[in-house]
């Protein structure tokens, strides 16, 4: 089972302020907007412009010390998308890169828990090799592979 290791027990919305990346007004602003959308934290504050994705992903290294990847250069073996559904790959912003024996490689934006990493774990019985990327590169390659 993959274990994600916290350099900090804070939340993103905490680190951002923290760094004064956002003021507490835009962090309660972006939840609103993230219940009502159901939309990933991450996501939200993107779509609204108040902060880039490369902003969000050099927080998100600094908080778990994940390395980067991007999904877009690399070419995904077609069999490795098929073993899960489009739809799941675009809500938790994930896509497999590579398999080596039983271990999978992935990359994934946003959402880091180890709820949705036990998930890809059991189904695909595999361990997990978890890079950080940028959402539009998971949504360039779901498109490109037309998911």
């Amino acid at each position: 089972m993959v274990a994600l290791n916290r350099l900090t027990k804070k939340k993103l919305g905490e680190l951002l302020v923290e760094q004064n990346l956002l003021t507490e007004q835009q962090i309660q602003d972006a939840l609103r907007l993230q219940h009502q959308t159901g939309m990933l934290f991450g996501e939200v504050l993107v779509q609204s412009k108040i902060i880039s994705e490369d902003k969000i992903v050099a927080v998100l290294i600094s908080q778990f010390g994940i390395p980067y990847i991007r999904p877009t250069q690399y070419k995904i073996p077609k069999e490795l998308l098929e073993i899960f559904e489009p739809q799941m790959m675009k809500r938790f912003q994930f896509v497999p890169l590579d398999s080596i024996g039983n271990v999978l490689v992935i990359a994934i934006a946003g959402m880091l828990s180890e709820d949705i990493l036990r998930e890809i774990e059991s189904q695909t019985g595999c361990s997990l090799q978890v890079f950080l990327t940028r959402m539009s590169e998971i949504t360039a390659v779901l498109a490109e592979n037309k998911l």
